[in-house]
């Protein structure tokens, strides 16, 4: 259970509440724009982020050169900046009417729900993704998985947000409230794309450069009788598009490794549709940077 807030941090929490609620108040226009400039602005403060960020996009995509790199890294702090700053609407503005957007493949959830089942809604790591879970919600009854933050202030300020629109919150680690929600017939929210060396995980492709990857949604999806559905949203502008997968055949299939693969290549082609927008400063190929790492050591000593 986590401690209750010291009267220091329940004063800190207030002004960031207060700060986050006087830039929902923005325009959806205003908000992309700002936010935009602001992550213009973040860009040249975090050079390690960066990096990480070349490394990660220059192992998936080797057949671009280094200026296509800094050109989507560009792009991406100008998206993290505008998409934050939706997230901060969705958190704490006045949500309703929300931004223009359609859905794709609704009837996909809907039949599986009519059929008794769970749905396991499985996204990935974009930029946009608060906002996918926002539009979702109010679509849907969905329960959200997430990573507690380590800082109990902004744990609670990005969490009071969420709790508007979703039925629960989810600690990732707590399998047997998914597995309850899944059983009951409930729709999880879930993003399982990031590095993980728990006991879920297995050693596959990503991009064709061998990783260490979640297998637990597939887990889940047996577990709970669930069907897992890849969820993906799109931001062009102010114009927001869902896009619900249908299932992929017998998945799951009691093979964790090989179900996770099959659900790896859908995001990768949804990555691969717009990379700006996927959050490339995450270590995703930690072994692979420390490689790289030392080539660069050699050759510098080298010069």
């Amino acid at each position: 259970m986590t401690p209750p807030l010291s009267p220091f941090q329940r004063f800190t929490l207030r002004l960031l509440q207060a700060l986050l609620r006087l830039l929902a108040r923005l325009p959806l226009h205003s908000r992309l724009r700002f936010g935009a400039a602001l992550g213009r602005f973040a860009r040249p403060l975090v050079r390690k982020r960066r990096q990480i960020m070349a490394q990660n996009l220059s192992l998936a995509f080797p057949e671009h050169d280094a200026a296509w790199r800094e050109r989507i890294i560009a792009e991406h702090f100008e998206r993290l900046g505008a998409d934050a700053l939706e997230s901060i609407w969705g958190w704490y503005g006045q949500t309703e009417p929300p931004p223009p957007h359609t859905v794709i493949g609704a009837e996909h959830l809907d039949a599986a729900r009519a059929a008794g089942h769970g749905v396991i809604l499985n996204a990935g790591h974009f930029s946009q993704g608060e906002l996918g879970v926002y539009l979702a919600a109010r679509l849907w009854p969905v329960h959200a998985v997430y990573r507690p933050n380590d800082n109990p202030v902004l744990d609670e300020l990005v969490n009071t947000g969420r709790r508007k629109h979703v039925r629960s919150l989810m600690d990732r680690e707590n399998t047997r409230a998914m597995i309850r929600v899944l059983r009951d017939g409930g729709i999880l929210w879930t993003a399982a794309d990031q590095s993980y060396h728990g006991k879920a995980s297995a050693w596959l492709p990503f991009f064709g450069i061998t990783c260490t990857t979640n297998t637990a949604v597939p887990a889940l999806a047996r577990l709970g009788r669930a069907v897992v559905l890849s969820y993906f949203v799109r931001r062009d502008g102010a114009q927001y598009t869902l896009i619900i997968h249908p299932p992929l055949p017998e998945l799951p299939s009691g093979d964790d490794a090989a179900d996770t693969l099959r659900l790896t290549h859908r995001l990768e082609a949804e990555i691969r549709h717009q990379p700006s927008g996927y959050l490339w400063g995450h270590r995703r190929y930690k072994n692979q940077h420390h490689s790289l790492e030392r080539d660069q050591s050699a050759q510098s000593d080298g010069d």
